[in-house]
């Protein structure tokens, strides 16, 4: 599937398409079985992240603003233009990849908005090689752990392990995260290593139990994703 394709399956997802251009997407998906199983693909993933983040109530300072714009004067009519038309496509599949850890309310969004939890210093959208979906989301601390969440239900056959690796640097090579004994977030202490960086790498590989053989990944990749700073 083109990067069009998968922009225009998020746009109408996310209930970005008006008039014509819904009605003739709707048009092709009624008779395209694989835009059908690609459009569910994205909706069961958008589900499911709905489904991890925890409802919170709204401030009073909220609702006040919200009172004080009913409130006002209606604005002069504007133009309004569609999300993905004012962004570079690079940026709009950026901004689907990012809006999945936007709607986890992962711990460096909650930390900032009620001082309860630490901030990483990167954070990386693991996604899968199928269909680039997101399939992990990790964030990356100052003292060496990662917080680990999963967004999917991965199949490891019998003897195997999902390990978890990064690559701080070409020098230093592949390094060995630990392995995930849970299915649900869970902390990982890794090696002393340098502080995160942006663009580094994560991935998790399947391995042999209890963990690769040679301290390097050998298995088949299973998401992967490059870091970056969190923007709030």
């Amino acid at each position: 599937m083109t990067p069009d394709q998968l922009a225009e399956i998020g746009d109408y997802v996310l209930d970005l398409l008006d008039g014509p251009e819904r009605a003739a997407f709707e048009a092709r998906l009624a008779s395209d079985p694989a835009l059908a199983a690609a459009v569910s693909r994205v909706q069961q993933q958008f589900q499911a992240l709905d489904d991890t983040a925890t409802p919170q109530p709204a401030s009073p300072a909220v609702w006040q603003s919200i009172e004080r714009a009913l409130d006002a004067p209606p604005l002069a009519t504007a133009t309004v233009i569609p999300l993905r038309r004012r962004l570079p496509q690079a940026a709009w599949l950026g901004l689907m990849a990012a809006s999945v850890a936007v709607a986890l309310g992962v711990g460096y969004f909650t930390g900032a908005s009620t001082g309860t939890a630490r901030q990483p210093l990167m954070v990386a959208v693991l996604l899968n090689e199928s269909d680039n979906g997101p399939g992990a989301i990790v964030e990356a601390y100052a003292d060496d752990t990662v917080r680990l969440l999963p967004l999917e239900n991965f199949v490891v056959p019998e003897g195997q392990v999902m390990q978890v690796w990064t690559l701080p640097d070409a020098d230093t090579g592949p390094v060995s995260l630990g392995t995930l004994t849970d299915r649900g977030a869970m902390t990982l202490a890794g090696p002393d290593l340098p502080l995160p960086a942006t663009g580094q790498l994560y991935e998790i590989t399947l391995e042999p139990a209890p963990g690769s053989p040679t301290g390097r990944p050998t298995g088949p990749i299973l998401v992967k994703g490059f870091a970056k700073p969190p923007a709030i």
